[in-house]
């Protein structure tokens, strides 16, 4: 459990990284997108070759399952963040301030949703297997910088203190280590389970996650480009997968 919080803990502290560049202001809202589009890519990377291969390396015949999986993973993220933007939580990742109009409990909500199955699936990953994928990590880590940075951004525009802005990002920091510490909880109470159906359902949360909020805003911000930075951010995590096989086979 040491190892999942560590983990945890590392991947999720860029989210503070980026609340304290958008303090420091040192970081225009261009470049926040391409930072976005490159984490957008290393996550796709992550569900496709992390999280859906592995579940179906894992055990013969779970195509069923990962497959259902994916779609509860999918259509769970899909109608929470719908309840979640009709508690006014919808512009959580609005650069431009529209946090304002939004409720601080619904945007604490939504962040939560959006940073806390990852940190599940670490944890019981780790129940299975004692070499973390540093290519997930990676994923995770580098996403939750611009996400830190524009979600404060957007905040800050919105007129929030920045005391009421470390307090929910801090917030979001422990719920998603506490997640991957029941992840490896869970893990541990159910030996016989391999994982594969958690890790497609955490897939498919993060795909329509990515479409939903993370994609859309880089191509805001980030213009033609970001399109470029996402397939470098995915080509990276592949490579850091295939270059982390050779160990994982030993």
């Amino acid at each position: 459990m040491i190892n999942a919080i560590f983990w945890s803990a590392l991947a999720t502290v860029t989210l503070l990284i980026g609340m304290v560049l958008a303090y420091r202001n040192v970081i225009g809202l261009k470049w926040t997108g391409l930072i976005m589009a490159f984490g957008a890519g290393a996550i796709i990377s992550a569900a496709t070759y992390q999280l859906i291969l592995g579940a179906l390396a894992e055990e013969i015949g779970t195509e069923v399952f990962v497959a259902l999986g994916i779609a509860a993973g999918a259509l769970t993220f899909y109608f929470a963040d719908k309840w979640v933007d009709g508690l006014g939580g919808d512009q959580r990742m609005d650069f431009d301030g529209g946090q304002s109009g939004g409720s601080g409990t619904a945007i604490l909500l939504g962040s939560l949703l959006d940073g806390v199955p990852e940190s599940l699936v670490l944890g019981l990953s780790l129940v299975h297997s004692p070499q973390v994928s540093l290519a997930f990590i990676f994923a995770v880590a580098i996403s939750n910088v611009p996400q830190g940075l524009g979600g404060t951004a957007g905040m800050l525009a919105a007129g929030w203190s920045r005391s009421k802005i470390t307090r929910l990002w801090l917030a979001v920091c422990a719920a998603s280590i506490t997640a991957a510490a029941l992840g490896y909880g869970l893990g541990q109470l159910l030996p016989g389970a391999t994982g594969a159906a958690v890790d497609a359902f955490a897939a498919g949360a993060l795909l329509v996650m990515l479409t939903d909020s993370m994609i859309p805003e880089s191509f805001d911000h980030g213009g033609r480009e970001a399109g470029l930075l996402l397939v470098v951010g995915f080509a990276v995590a592949l490579a850091m997968t295939l270059a982390q096989l050779p160990t994982l086979g030993n």
